[in-house]
This record gives C-alpha cells, sequence and structure tokens, in this order.
C-alpha cells in the first residue's frame, strides 16, 4: 500500500476556533433539517457559508456542538458512509472487537488512534478501509466455508 497524507483535518481560522470549509470559508453551524438527511431531532451540521454553491457539510455530535469530522463535498460523504458501513461489518459481524477495528483502523490510516475516525479520512483513505475491510471480511467467509468443507459435517450446506 502507497503512502498517501490526504487524511482530513478540521480546519480552523488561527486564533478564532472558527470551522472552515476546504473551500476557505468560515463553517456555519445550523440546524440540519433540510441539508441532510438524520433521523435525530435537533440534528446540527457545520455547513459551508457558501452553502449550497459549495455543498459541504458535516454533523455536529450532540451536546458538544464539535464538528465530527470534516466539512465533506457529496462525493467525500457518499465514501465515508460506504466505509463506515464496510468497517463496522468489521466488528457487528464479531471478527474483531470493537476496540481491535479501531486500532486496525489506525493502522491502515497511519494516525494515531485518537485521529482514527471516518469523518476525519479523505477520499483516498476512505477508499482504502472499503477495500482493505471487503478482503478482510472475504477471508474470513473463505475460511468459515473452507473450515466447514474439511471438517466433513458441513459439506453438504456448503454445496
Amino acid at each position: 500500500m502507497k503512502c498517501k497524507s490526504n487524511r482530513g483535518q478540521i480546519h480552523t481560522q488561527q486564533g478564532t476556533g472558527q470551522v472552515r470549509c476546504h473551500c476557505g470559508r468560515p463553517a456555519i453551524l445550523r440546524s440540519a433539517e433540510g441539508i441532510c438527511k438524520t433521523h435525530r431531532p435537533g440534528a446540527m451540521v457545520y455547513v459551508c457559508s457558501n452553502y449550497p454553491a459549495c455543498n459541504s457539510f458535516v454533523m455536529a455530535h450532540p451536546g458538544t456542538q464539535k464538528p465530527m469530522g470534516t466539512l465533506a463535498t457529496p462525493e467525500l460523504r457518499r465514501l465515508r458512509y460506504e466505509a463506515h458501513q464496510q468497517f463496522d461489518q468489521l466488528h457487528k459481524s464479531g471478527f474483531m472487537s470493537r476496540q481491535e477495528a479501531y486500532r486496525w483502523l489506525a493502522y491502515m490510516v497511519q494516525a494515531p488512534m485518537s485521529h482514527a475516525h471516518i469523518g476525519h479520512l479523505g477520499e483516498y483513505y476512505c477508499k482504502v478501509v472499503i477495500q482493505e475491510s471487503k478482503k478482510l471480511l472475504d477471508q474470513r467467509l473463505k475460511s468459515t466455508v473452507l473450515g466447514k468443507v474439511s471438517g466433513g459435517e458441513s459439506y453438504a450446506v456448503a454445496h
């Protein structure tokens, strides 16, 4: 795997702590209603002040109102969603614990555990997480099926 560092950083204006978009404009904290699909009443988002021309936003943590990652374009949001779907299967399937999955994620994106969150990833690392998660899950499936076949008792079920 080649090393590439496009891991997202939460852009803030120096001295103010104001969240900024990748286009350079400030982000505005506002209701998520009408901007993104969410099932949380009262959900908030950081949206580019040039929205909708710059269709970038990120959800805010409930309670703290801190951004859950970096502002993302529609394509990056799609990739982050897919990366999360694949990544979550690593621990939800029982293949590894949630903590082991996040350690694996930190290793894959070459980041400390404190920054191993899909909301911080750029397109490149989202694609890496999707690809590598699929590989691990496919390997697990193959070893499970082969284990049953070689054991004999489940041969009819495997075919």
